[in-house]
C-alpha cells in the first residue's frame, strides 16, 4: 500500500511535485514566521490506532494524534476521512529537516513516509498552494 501525503499552507514545492508508491521522499519549502500543514492519508482498517509524525528518527521527537498540541505542533486525526494532520506555526529554521509520518501497530511503526521542511528566512507568502503525492510505506 501507499502513504498520501498532502502539503499545503506557506510552502512552495522544490522539484518534481509527482512521487511514484516507490519513492519515499518528498521536500517542501517555507518560510519564517510561516506555517505549514502535513497530512497523512491511511488505510480504513488503522482508524481506530494512534498515529504520529515524529521529527528525525527519534522517538522522542515524535507527537501522537492523542497528544493534539505541544508548543507549535498541533495534530489532529480526522477518522471518518481516513487522514491525520499535523500543522507547525511560527516556522523558524529550526523546523527544518526531515519529518515521519506512521501509525501505532504493535509498537510504533517502522517510519513509513518522509517529508523534508526547508525553513528559508524571511519571506513570506501569501499564495494558497495545494498538492499531494503517494509515497510507500
Amino acid at each position: 500500500g501507499c502513504w498520501e501525503i498532502l502539503v499545503w499552507g506557506d510552502q512552495i514545492w522544490n522539484g518534481s511535485l509527482h512521487y511514484s508508491c516507490c519513492d519515499r521522499s518528498t521536500n517542501i519549502q517555507s518560510y519564517e514566521g510561516g506555517s505549514v500543514s502535513i497530512s497523512c492519508v491511511y488505510n480504513s482498517q488503522y482508524r481506530n490506532n494512534l498515529k504520529y509524525i515524529c521529527r528525525g528518527k527519534q522517538p522522542s521527537t515524535c507527537l501522537q494524534t492523542s497528544e493534539g498540541e505541544k508548543g507549535r505542533y498541533s495534530i489532529h486525526d480526522d477518522n471518518k476521512n481516513q487522514v491525520f494532520t499535523v500543522t507547525i506555526s511560527d516556522l523558524s529554521s529550526v523546523d527544518a529537516g526531515k519529518y515521519w509520518c506512521g501509525v501505532t501497530r504493535l509498537g510504533m511503526d517502522p517510519y513509513t513516509a518522509e517529508v523534508k521542511l526547508e525553513v528559508e528566512p524571511g519571506r513570506q507568502i501569501d499564495q494558497f498552494q495545494y498538492t499531494e503525492s503517494s509515497l510507500a510505506y
